[in-house]
């Protein structure tokens, strides 16, 4: 199964016939089998970025990271704070919009409004007439009353109107 493997051929790159190596993965005899040795071996000392061995590291890089990613938090809680205040400033808004549309839906336009002021202001003027005429009334009839006592005024027919109107009794 590895020889099958090895045999394999791979598309997608030029197919120049120098590069026939690249193609069937057979390492090319003018080049080693790799180009340069891997980061392990170049340097003793030295290991790959790739290595989970022990931490090289000195802890004052920990404490860097540390308190770098405690700012990281701090700024992302207070954007998350920022954002939250501001949504809940627009939904206020919001809410405040749509009371004033809703007012505007249901009361009435100001033309109609004033006509209601002026029909309020015009039946208590009609009442007040009204209340008037009422004691006007009586103060004609206790005088003709009095008149009648004293055989001043001949009896009369009553009429049925008064100034065009029905009596008020």
């Amino acid at each position: 199964m590895v020889a099958h493997r090895a045999e394999k051929t791979f598309s997608g790159g030029p197919s120049a016939a120098l590069d026939v190596s690249r193609r069937t993965a057979r390492p090319d005899p003018r080049w080693g089998h790799r180009e340069s040795p891997p980061i392990e071996v170049n340097e003793e000392g030295k290991r790959s970025p790739n290595y989970r061995g022990e931490a090289c590291l000195p802890e004052s890089f920990f404490d860097r990271v540390t308190q770098a990613l405690r700012g990281d938090i701090e700024l992302e809680r207070d954007r998350r704070l920022q954002l939250a205040d501001t949504v809940s400033k627009h939904r206020a808004e919001f809410a405040f919009a749509q009371l004033e549309s809703e007012r505007a839906l249901t009361s009435p336009p100001n033309e109609l409004r004033v006509a209601r002021v002026d029909v309020d202001r015009s039946r208590a003027e009609i009442t007040a007439l009204q209340t008037l005429v009422d004691a006007h009334h009586r103060e004609h009839k206790a005088l003709c009353e009095m008149l009648k006592r004293k055989g001043v005024l001949n009896r009369k027919k009553q009429r049925t109107g008064w100034y065009g109107l029905s009596r008020p009794t």
